[in-house]
């Protein structure tokens, strides 16, 4: 590496041991971050339904943290005066490319972080809609009813 006159940096350059159902001694570190997935041991079914542990990559914690922060930002529930089709293109786009980016491997990792986003539409149509103030499961349950009216609205509810 000195020879190309490169330096390895001290915190991200480690080995990795890839501990999975047919690895299985203990070692110091066994996951590691690339290009905002985590690659670390989960448990999965394999193709005859059993629970086994396997060495994959999933969206890392950092990634999601990044998501839930842009929808933060967004500010959904101070947009009452916009109508739900408006507040799914403002949302779409962002939530769309980070879903085809991440939903390649381990996409039930994504949940968590897509339900962050159902609970800030619950929250604007609180805001939007004087009968849901106060009454988070009448929210929640109306949008549940859009859902099933118009199930491809919005790009996570593709997912469930």
């Amino acid at each position: 590496m000195q020879q190309c006159k490169l330096e390895l940096h001290p915190q991200k350059t480690k080995i990795v041991y890839c501990k999975d159902k047919d690895r299985t001694r203990e070692y110091r570190c066994t996951e590691f971050d690339f290009l905002g997935y985590t690659f670390r041991r989960t448990l999965i079914k394999d193709r005859l339904g059993r629970l086994q542990w396997n060495f994959l990559a999933s969206v890392s914690k950092k990634a999601c943290q990044s998501l839930k922060d842009k929808i933060k930002a967004m500010e959904l529930h101070k947009r009452s005066g916009s109508k739900i089709e408006m507040i799914a293109e403002v949302i779409n786009p962002t939530v769309r490319g980070w879903m085809n980016y991440f939903g390649a491997y381990n996409r039930s990792a994504m949940k968590a972080t897509l339900d962050v986003i159902q609970r800030r539409l619950i929250k604007w149509a609180m805001c939007k809609y004087k009968r849901f103030r106060g009454h988070r499961r009448r929210a929640e349950e109306w949008l549940d009813e859009v859902k099933k009216r118009e199930p491809k609205m919005f790009a996570h509810w593709a997912l469930s």
